[in-house]
């Protein structure tokens, strides 16, 4: 009992200076800042709340409720606006509808919750002028998002657990482990919400952290810590690894005018050509499959190329030629029939099936759903236009096209490059991104057309 005591006692101090000291050595924070601190309500951000109050930054409190607990939610709120009032800290809470905004994009609802945060953490960081947006991550949820990415697939940079800084955003408590974090709150009795749906494990990164941490710390009990040294190293190695792909992108790249050529003699020579492709071409937005593709095209006669978002790559005789795309917007392409499919520069599969034997309405953005006898044939494939407007899946107002890209943070050049499904001057889907309400499909519809877009690789 004792030595418990001791410990928490020593634990005050320390954990506040370890967490100045991580801050302080990683360049997080500056004299002076002005941060938002997202709270949950959870102990890890409650901790992180209090370690901000006994500094000498400028600081306030940003709360989310999603309303997807009803009263679990409501309470959270309550709670966290009284420990802003405990911390004299000021308090923004804004309430979301995540099931439709999930609904609309057709993302999971932890996705939809995920971007709903963020982008209103950055615009009340923009409006109230803050230095930066403090999220209470730990060691251990940096651990976990190594296992995920190690068991979805990854290269070195999915190996490096989570980014202590992106952008704006950071992570000032890092450092600290769930365990260590859980102590200071005891060691200082503070109080926090937890929720429920932590514990179960329907969702991956319980599944890590529940069933697989768990075991590995049995292994090795000082395993969280082990890892985080790993990661430390990988971080280092992916250092390494990019100062030397830059190197070799600085020689064999030559910019010129509106484009880059690269001789393809000394690409041929690099191994493994697969992985050195990757690294020094996805900069300009080229996918590991396309890649894959272009190690095999050096070899291959003129012609063909590649389309990123972003860039267009194609041969010219012993050079590889990469230009940023600049897309006419006066482009235009005809849909006659289903079955009669012009040439395009993207592939785009067309299918006419019975409603009866769509099982679900799939929810990827590059796959539409339409209700064929909505459909007035022929229908135009077009760049986007100013004053195009159309009315959103879920929606009954029309939005602007230009309002709508805004909204979804589509940056300029894919922006520019995007293509517009239409009947007259009816857009019929915002290919890649949404479909128009008035085609969706309904208890009335007979026959779907079923569209699936396929950008990566043009003839």
């Amino acid at each position: 009992m004792l030595l418990k005591g001791i410990l928490f006692f020593c634990t005050l101090p320390l954990m506040q200076k370890r967490f100045e000291d991580y801050n302080s050595d990683h360049g997080l924070l500056r004299f002076g800042d002005r941060i938002l601190l997202a709270v949950s309500g959870g102990v890890d951000s409650v901790v992180m709340a209090n370690l901000f109050a006994e500094s000498d930054f400028i600081c306030a409190i940003a709360h989310c409720n999603f309303q997807l607990r009803g009263e679990e939610s409501e309470a959270d709120e309550s709670f966290v606006r009284s420990l802003a009032a405990q911390l004299e800290m000021p308090v923004f809470v804004e309430r979301f509808n995540v099931d439709r905004e999930a609904k609309e994009k057709g993302v999971s609802t932890q996705m939809a919750a995920r971007d709903l945060r963020y982008e209103w953490f950055s615009s009340l960081a923009r409006e109230k002028a803050f230095d930066a947006i403090a999220t209470a991550h730990n060691l251990n949820d940096s651990v976990e998002t190594f296992f995920l990415n190690l068991a979805r697939g990854t290269g070195i940079r999915g190996l490096t657990g989570i980014p202590d800084r992106n952008e704006k955003v950071i992570r000032p408590v890092l450092f600290a482990s769930r365990k260590e974090i859980e102590t200071y709150a005891q060691s200082k009795k503070l109080t926090f919400r937890e929720d429920q749906s932590n514990r179960e494990t329907k969702y991956q990164r319980n599944k890590i952290r529940h069933d697989v941490i768990p075991v590995l710390e049995q292994i090795n009990p000082a395993f969280i810590q082990t890892m985080a040294s790993n990661m430390d190293r990988m971080l280092e190695l992916r250092k390494i690894v990019e100062r030397n792909i830059d190197a070799v992108r600085g020689e064999y790249f030559q910019k010129g005018p509106g484009e880059i050529r690269i001789d393809t003699g000394p690409l041929m020579k690099l191994e493994p050509a697969g992985t050195w492709l990757y690294e020094l071409f996805a900069p300009y937005g080229f996918s590991r499959p396309q890649c894959k593709d272009i190690e095999h095209f050096l070899q291959s006669e003129t012609g063909k190329r590649f389309l990123s978002p972003t860039h267009q790559l194609f041969k010219d005789r012993d050079q590889l030629i990469l230009v940023e795309s600049k897309p006419d917007t006066f482009e235009r392409y005809y849909l006659d029939t289903p079955e009669n499919q012009p040439r395009l520069p993207f592939s785009i599969d067309m299918e006419l099936i019975n409603r009866n034997e769509l099982e679900r309405i799939p929810s990827e953005r590059n796959t539409a759903c339409l209700d064929y006898d909505e459909i007035q044939f022929p229908l135009t494939i077009r760049r986007w236009q100013h004053g195009d407007y159309f009315f959103p899946l879920g929606m009954e107002q029309i939005k602007k096209l230009s309002d709508f890209f805004v909204d979804e943070k589509v940056p300029v050049p894919l922006k520019e490059r995007t293509w517009i499904l239409a009947h007259g001057k009816k857009i019929v889907w915002i290919m890649g991104y949404r479909i128009d309400n008035r085609f969706r499909i309904k208890d009335t519809t007979k026959q779907v057309l079923l569209l699936r877009l396929q950008p990566d690789v043009a003839p």
